[in-house]
């Protein structure tokens, strides 16, 4: 039997959901809209949440989405009062999508099982730990050759900036800020012989040649994180911090120049990208198993337990006060 969690606190939307009630297929659990955030990080307990966005206030109603992307839970949202005016949007981040039309209709025990079979398709795979001696180990970018297959300790790291300065900056100075961090973790890369190797937006992928006991792409990330409020200051000019999140991992794959990297299909990058995006909070650093293991023990002392994710073990850098 599938469990399903509704978070709604309308009776309008909860008796939509009769048939899935007195189904033998899928057992009902209605919440309050108050139980989501709570219900979002500690787990729902459940295969499927769907939640009423009418219920939620409109500070509630920003912030969802994106908390339900990076629980990585199965969810939908419910629009019964057809207030999201691009419905693909959520349909991209991996969100079902239930209108106001499909609602009143009731809704029915084969759409859950049409929204399950869609969340077990997407649903990342774990990727295998790579024992310690099939990690194809290189000391050196210059034995590094297009096409050939490579240990390396990668680090993903992302910004983003303040709301307001969104808001009050025209789009030629955010780009400019964007392309100011590209910078900055390019200039701290390569003090470690660290290359950008995958750019987006507002973050990216650095490899670092992975000897065997290198811990470049650990200190890089330490240092973008201790460092954001003097990069803050001296980069971007700013009075207010900007949050920086990042991500290692430690793993082989095939290596091809920068902006040659689209055919390449790697569970280490999967792997590293998945922890980045859904895991990783703003202003964090975590780094998988397979890369706690080569730390040395003054700086794995930084790094405290995480949880688990994609059923591997995470751990995550120690919080510092900072006092001048």
């Amino acid at each position: 039997m599938n469990n399903l969690l509704l978070f709604s606190d309308s009776q309008a939307c909860t008796r939509h959901f009769s048939a899935i009630a007195s189904s033998r297929k899928w057992k009902l659990d209605i919440l309050s809209v108050q139980m989501l955030k709570s219900s979002l990080k500690n787990g729902p307990g459940s295969d499927l949440i769907l939640i009423d966005h009418a219920s939620l206030d409109d500070e509630e109603k920003k912030k969802t989405v994106k908390a339900v992307k990076r629980s990585g839970y199965a969810a939908g949202i419910i629009d019964r009062k057809s207030e999201i005016d691009d419905p693909a949007l959520l349909l991209m981040c991996g969100i079902d999508y239930i209108g106001a039309k499909l609602l009143k209709q009731g809704i029915k025990v084969d759409r859950l099982d049409r929204a399950m079979e869609f969340f077990i398709e997407r649903s990342p795979q774990k990727a295998e730990t790579v024992p310690t001696e099939k990690l194809k180990t290189v000391d050196s970018w210059k034995k590094i050759k297009a096409g050939g297959d490579y240990a390396f300790s990668m680090l993903f790291t992302e910004i983003s900036f303040p709301v307001e300065l969104k808001k009050k900056s025209g789009q030629k100075h955010l780009e400019g800020l964007k392309k100011t961090f590209e910078e900055v973790v390019r200039r701290e890369s390569q003090r470690n012989d660290g290359r950008i190797w995958i750019w987006n937006e507002y973050g990216g992928l650095i490899l670092f040649p992975f000897d065997g006991s290198s811990t470049a792409a650990v200190l890089t990330g330490v240092r973008l994180l201790l460092n954001r409020l003097l990069i803050s200051i001296e980069d971007f000019g700013m009075h207010s911090s900007v949050s920086i999140r990042a991500a290692v991992h430690v793993g082989n794959l095939t290596y091809n120049g920068r902006g040659k990297t689209g055919t390449i299909i790697s569970d280490s990058i999967n792997s590293i990208f998945h922890l980045g995006t859904s895991f990783t909070n703003a202003d964090n650093l975590c780094i998988t198993e397979e890369t706690m293991r080569f730390l040395p023990e003054r700086l794995a002392e930084l790094f405290h337990p995480a949880g688990e994710y994609e059923d591997r073990e995470i751990f995550r850098l120690r919080q510092f006060e900072i006092s001048i």
